[in-house]
């Protein structure tokens, strides 16, 4: 068997059976479907089964709740094929997108092979192509390791890297299943790291022998505006250190911390710090003013966070880095709520309309 797709099912009745039709439909048909019902509290389960009597190559686990992490490494324990597709419920792949990803990773014998996917907001119903700011398809291990450090971190300066969405999303990728497992490829608890698959995505780059990047746009992503990744999330700074922690122990044991200690660092003030304030006034938050305060103050006092803010690596760096870093940089509690209060309102708008 070719491949295996693993689709994690958590209270997605409204969206599986668009997602299992898409794959069901691909002239590629060399593969098993595993349907993974993590505890949902809806009809998914019973919507899976439906679906698994359409078709014997799906096969349908039911277990115990343990977060999208623990639902791909029960997929992947449990896969048969050469290969390693996730593919999330609420999303679906593009017509002939198995062939395209599968005909060229085969022919070129790659460990890991990237390609790109079309963005599709439920609110406007508009559709955007995302890609990568390289020539396609290509092998080149450097673009690899440019990968990896844009994983790890951001660029110091404005670069075209610097507007690449879901870089490090687990279903942007195709595994060689062995590759993946003699590596001990495994996503973290998500109820404890936030971006799991950030940490499997920047191992398995440093680990693959052979990647293979390609501009086809397989994989079509659902953005939903009240969807996990952008509703309040409690403790959202204390899931992100943890990421950023994991990333920071792999680093170390591969000798690669020092070179990449300021990308790191920047990472953590954007992709951590920035993104817990704009949380603060994501939906869901009840507390009042005082109460969202008294949340800016405790990650405000992360030490860590204040080194990151301190760094020089993005002095000159985009125009929202300088405002970022001086923000977060003051320390005030005010400041930090004021700016925030208004950036959220205006990712809130841009989102419906994007």
């Amino acid at each position: 068997m070719k491949l295996s797709i693993l689709v994690p099912v958590y209270n997605a009745e409204e969206y599986l059976k668009t997602c299992v039709e898409s794959i069901l439909s691909q002239s590629f048909q060399d593969y098993e479907l595993l349907l993974i019902n993590d505890a949902s509290t809806d009809k998914s389960l019973e919507a899976a089964h439906i679906l698994e009597r359409r078709d014997k190559r799906i096969t349908v686990y039911d277990k115990p709740h343990g977060g999208l992490g623990d639902t791909r490494n029960f997929g992947a324990k449990r896969a048969q094929g050469d290969y390693l597709l996730f593919v999330d419920a609420d999303d679906w792949l593009g017509e002939n997108a198995l062939s395209a990803i599968m005909e060229p990773t085969e022919s070129a014998g790659a460990d890991l092979t990237v390609f790109d996917f079309v963005r599709e907001n439920e609110a406007s119903g508009t559709s955007r192509f995302c890609g990568l700011p390289i020539h396609c398809p290509t092998e080149d291990m450097e673009i690899n390791q440019t990968v990896l450090e844009k994983l790890i971190g951001p660029d110091s300066t404005d670069t075209p890297w610097r507007r690449v969405e879901m870089l490090g999303s687990a279903w942007r990728r195709l595994y060689r299943r062995e590759w993946f497992v003699s590596h001990q490829l495994a996503y973290p608890d998500e109820e404890k790291v936030m971006l799991e698959d950030l940490p499997v995505s920047i191992q398995a780059h440093y680990y693959s022998q052979k990647t293979l990047f390609l501009d086809t746009p397989a994989y079509h992503y659902r953005y939903n505006g009240n969807s996990l990744s952008t509703r309040y999330r409690a403790n959202k700074m204390k899931k992100l250190d943890a990421c950023f922690y994991s990333v920071a122990e792999f680093l170390k044991e591969q000798n690669l911390y020092t070179d990449m200690e300021q990308r790191h660092l920047a990472w953590y003030l954007r992709s951590a710090g920035h993104s817990a304030f704009v949380n603060v006034f994501s939906a869901g938050n009840v507390k009042d003013k005082n109460g969202k305060k008294k949340e800016i103050r405790e990650i405000l006092n992360i030490p860590l966070l204040q080194h990151a803010a301190q760094s020089q690596y993005l002095k000159n760096g985009t125009a929202a880095d300088k405002i970022i870093r001086w923000i977060i940089g003051s320390g005030s509690a005010e400041l930090v709520y004021l700016f925030y209060n208004w950036y959220a309102k205006r990712l809130q708008k841009n989102a419906k309309d994007q």
